[in-house]
């Protein structure tokens, strides 16, 4: 039965980031609640949580809400530390690595299936990323220019080919960093597993000529974990309204912008979907942000960013 202090992760099935926060959860096997989120807006019953942060996924302990990968990867890691996946070698290499996988590799990706998919992608999914990115979603434009993305796709897939036939002299090779996988392996894992679930003939053909990369690929998809509890979004505000956020001594620590704790301040993606949420001031630092706010639904919640990808600016 889900609690203040249960995992709750809201997402859905085919959204390529949640799938890398659902893999770090098999990894560690932790038990966890899902929230199944629509994939375009309105989302509803999330918007009280974020505050209007609308990207997939988000997940939620008690009251306190994480939003963005990169944030809720590190909060597993250290609120669940064992067993532990951000491993020796792994540490700053994985959120370099993990700057690229959600970057330059995924935007080469969603090219390629959107561009292949056409026709039957729903006009209202296409609005919806329009308004989110800033920017015609085209996919005629997309299906043009696949063919050059494929080639830019497997060139990068190399790259983990190559890097699995580096590491069979350190007696690895089957992992991407070590002898066991991590956190690296888990950024690496999304664009391929992305593919699968939308042009999987593609994939088979890049795999050909980088059977390590397949190898690795298929022993990752064996990772097991634990089934998650499904509860509802209305379930999920009850638990942040009947919660507190997890007690945080105030701080800034070298603000560049001379922030201080108790500041009302805006926050945002850099790249889409700015929405911009604002709150006060809880922790900032070169890491990380947290915001505190108050909403009629979810009542007082703590919403936690990284500062890489989010821009933040005074308000008033």
């Amino acid at each position: 039965m889900a609690g203040q202090q249960s995992i709750i992760l809201h997402h859905y099935d085919r959204s390529p980031y949640s799938e890398k926060i659902r893999l770090a959860l098999r990894m560690k096997n932790l038990g966890w609640c899902s929230v199944d989120i629509p994939n375009i807006m309105p989302k509803p019953l999330l918007m009280p949580l974020t505050g209007g942060y609308r990207k997939t996924p988000v997940m939620q302990i008690g009251a306190d809400i994480y939003c963005d990968t990169a944030m809720i990867l590190r909060v597993l890691e250290e609120r669940f530390p064992m067993p532990q996946i951000e491993l020796p070698g792994h540490e700053g290499l994985s959120s370099m690595i993990g700057s690229w996988t959600d970057g330059k590799w995924f935007q080469t990706s969603v090219g390629i299936i959107f561009g292949a998919l056409g026709d039957h992608v729903p006009e209202e999914f296409k609005k919806d990323r329009e308004e989110m990115s800033g920017r015609p979603f085209d996919t005629k434009a997309m299906a043009a220019l696949a063919p050059m993305l494929r080639d830019q796709w497997r060139a990068q897939l190399h790259w983990i080919e190559e890097r699995l036939e580096g590491g069979q002299g350190a007696g690895g090779g089957q992992w991407i960093i070590g002898m066991k996988p991590g956190l690296v392996d888990v950024h690496v894992f999304m664009n391929p597993w992305f593919m699968e679930q939308n042009v999987p003939d593609f994939l088979e053909t890049c795999f050909k000529t980088a059977p390590r990369a397949k190898d690795w690929y298929e022993r990752m998809k064996e990772i097991e974990g634990q089934t998650p509890e499904t509860i509802t979004g209305e379930q999920a505000i009850e638990i942040a309204c009947n919660a507190a956020p997890r007690l945080k001594a105030a701080k800034t620590e070298g603000e560049l912008q001379e922030f201080v704790p108790g500041e009302h301040v805006a926050v945002a993606p850099d790249d889409y979907g700015r929405d911009w949420v604002e709150g006060e001031i809880v922790i900032a630092t070169p890491e990380r942000i947290i915001l505190h706010r108050h909403d009629e639904q979810a009542e007082t919640i703590n919403i936690h960013f990284p500062r890489t990808g989010f821009m933040v600016r005074r308000v008033g």
